[in-house]
């Protein structure tokens, strides 16, 4: 789906007073708050492995790419996020909440984490959760560009 496409989802939902459906798929983390109202949508793992996220702010500076998602022992879904480095070399590993994240056409932004408590974020083993296969559907809500 292409950024437009789901800028324009966005607004037909927000101007109607639609709204989505957020229960999430079987074993995702139930979608709470702001993250709720950002209209999840259905997205395939291996789809979204490899993007780039990006800082919430108009200049969209690239905090790392997305390397996978995991399932913890209770059933919740992380994104795990290469941060930082340059050219893959001196990046860490770490778990970003999926209600913390959206959609922004080809990228995910991270919403509600400051780039503090991103920093703040404990350095992952690899080897921790269950990793999800790359055919995994979960929910990711989604937003518009920030400009």
């Amino acid at each position: 789906m292409k950024a437009s496409q789901v800028f324009l989802i966005t607004i037909a939902l927000a101007t109607t007073g639609a709204s989505a459906p957020v229960s999430p798929l079987p074993g995702a983390a139930p979608y709470m708050g702001e993250a709720a109202r950002r209209f999840p949508q259905p997205a395939r793992v291996g789809d979204l492995t490899g993007r780039q996220v990006l800082q919430p702010i108009e200049a969209q500076h690239v905090l790392g790419r997305v390397a996978g998602f995991v399932r913890d022992k209770d059933g919740d879904i992380t994104m795990r996020v290469r941060l930082g480095g340059v050219l893959g070399f001196d990046t860490r590993l770490v778990d970003v909440p999926i209600g913390a994240v959206a959609l922004m056409g080809e990228y995910v932004a991270v919403l509600d984490l400051t780039p503090e408590q991103l920093a703040a974020l404990p350095t992952v083993n690899a080897a921790g959760p269950t990793p999800l296969p790359p055919d995994t559907m979960i929910r990711v809500p989604i937003v518009g560009p920030f400009h």
